[in-house]
C-alpha cells in the first residue's frame, strides 16, 4: 500500500466507474454518474491479480447538495488535477 497526506488532487470520469448504455429518460433530479468530478486520491493498493487501485472520496451531484462518496476505483481513473494559485 501507498498513501499520501495530504490527499492527491484528481479528476474521477464517474462514466468510467459506472459504465452505462445510452441514456433511457432525462431525469434532472437524478445522480449524475457520467460527470468527471474533483476528488483526493489517498491510497494505492494493488489487487490479487496485480492490478492497481487508489482509494479515492468525491462528491456525487455537487452542485445540488451531493453525497460524499468514497471508493477504490481502477488505476486508469483518476487523473492529476491542478489547482490554480489564488
Amino acid at each position: 500500500m501507498r498513501g499520501y497526506r495530504p490527499p492527491r488532487k484528481v479528476w474521477v470520469d464517474l462514466s468510467q466507474l459506472f459504465p452505462v448504455g445510452p441514456p433511457r429518460a432525462d431525469i434532472p433530479e437524478g445522480l449524475d454518474l457520467q460527470e468527471t468530478v474533483r476528488g483526493e486520491l489517498s491510497m494505492w493498493q494493488v489487487s490479487t491479480t496485480g492490478y492497481w487501485f487508489g482509494w479515492v472520496q468525491f462528491m456525487i451531484n455537487e452542485g445540488r447538495g451531493g453525497a460524499k462518496a468514497g471508493q477504490w476505483v481502477p488505476g486508469y481513473a483518476p487523473k492529476p488535477r491542478e489547482e490554480p494559485d489564488v
